[in-house]
């Protein structure tokens, strides 16, 4: 009985998949452009390893580093490179030959590859400064599929205004209550929005790999960003469901509306009043307000992550996943009410 929402389903899923489809191909796009640097590299590495008059020596260091050393007096260049494994590794190539480039300071980065350049400072020589990062934490990648996510959310919020504009007559013909065609509605767009998530985190995958194979790691922020990735998108179209389920037209302006309000209510809700009565007020208010924002629990227990001027630990980012359950469950059942008492 929830046809007509599935059909709304596979065309957001539709052109999410075209939009990061499109993303992906950018990426490709980009990760060729970025192979000639890479390949200067690897091959002025291989000919400093097999020119005759380089010096090759090897070494472990205490924790555990493989350093390869590759200098060639003749030519004025030498090469560092610290192989740490499963944790990364780094290169660095000095040249003090005359043909060395002048005035080539930039960073420039490559997916997980960072390459810094570094003349002299007479301008002579030329340094290249490559790191290519260890492991990746998996959250990361969550982060792109929560965001994707949340975008479809926003896109398929308003189900019940949607039922409503034009044809609610037919919608109260079905053969079925009010309560479960919500229930059943509702169910279409979180799988939605799960399929979304799945996607976006699939696409961050992919493309790390195709500038090099990710080296994923696991801790305790991983399950928190899987659980706001599977709630956070479900309170936040709970929200937009709960606020336009009364209204049959402009609840367009609710979605549009609904990031810019929810994002400013969080940021005046850690704002410093510095003794200003107004700003005082202000913060209050915000702070109260920012209790039923689902963009207040959205973090995953960073040490560095900030909300509301304080840190958060993963303990309180985990109880926060709780929190954004109890709130889609909430303002699911005010949405649900209120469709049960619209007249057509």
């Amino acid at each position: 009985m929830a046809y007509v929402e599935w059909l709304r389903v596979r065309g957001c899923l539709k052109w999410t998949g075209i939009v990061l489809g499109a993303l992906f191909l950018v990426a490709v796009v980009l990760r060729i452009a970025a192979m000639g640097v890479e390949h200067d590299l690897n091959g002025r590495l291989d000919d400093m390893r097999r020119d005759p008059g380089s010096q090759v020596s090897e070494v472990v260091l205490p924790d555990g580093t493989h350093r390869t050393t590759i200098y060639d007096l003749v030519k004025k260049t030498r090469a560092v490179i610290d192989d740490r494994g499963w944790n990364g590794k780094h290169i660095v190539v000095d040249d003090w030959s005359p043909t060395a480039k002048k005035d080539l300071t930039r960073d420039w980065r490559s997916g997980v590859v960072h390459f810094r350049f570094e003349p002299d400072r007479h301008g002579r020589s030329q340094r290249y400064d490559v790191t290519i990062d260890g492991p990746t934490p998996l959250y990361v990648y969550l982060v792109t599929g929560l965001i994707v996510a949340m975008i479809v959310a926003t896109i398929l919020g308003a189900p019940f205004a949607r039922e409503a504009e034009g044809h609610l007559e037919i919608a109260l013909t079905k053969p079925i209550s009010r309560e479960l065609l919500a229930v059943r509605t509702i169910l279409a767009d979180w799988a939605g929005m799960v399929a979304a998530f799945i996607g976006g985190s699939v696409l961050a995958i992919a493309v790390h790999a195709i500038f090099d194979m990710p080296h994923i790691s696991f801790d305790v922020r991983d399950s928190i960003a899987l659980g706001a990735g599977i709630f956070a998108p479900l309170a936040w179209y709970a929200m937009l469901a709960a606020a336009t389920t009364s209204l049959r037209r402009g609840y367009g302006a609710v979605l549009g509306f609904a990031w810019p309000v929810a994002g400013i209510v969080v940021a005046l809700s850690g704002i410093s009043p510095n003794g200003s009565m107004v700003l005082t007020a202000v913060r209050d208010g915000a702070w109260a307000l920012s209790f039923i924002d689902p963009l207040r629990y959205m973090h995953f227990g960073s040490p560095t992550t900030s909300v509301a001027g304080g840190f958060v630990t993963d303990a309180t980012a985990a109880r926060h996943i709780g929190i954004l359950a109890a709130l889609a469950l909430a303002y699911g059942i005010v949405a649900i009410v209120q469709w049960r008492r619209i007249e057509a």
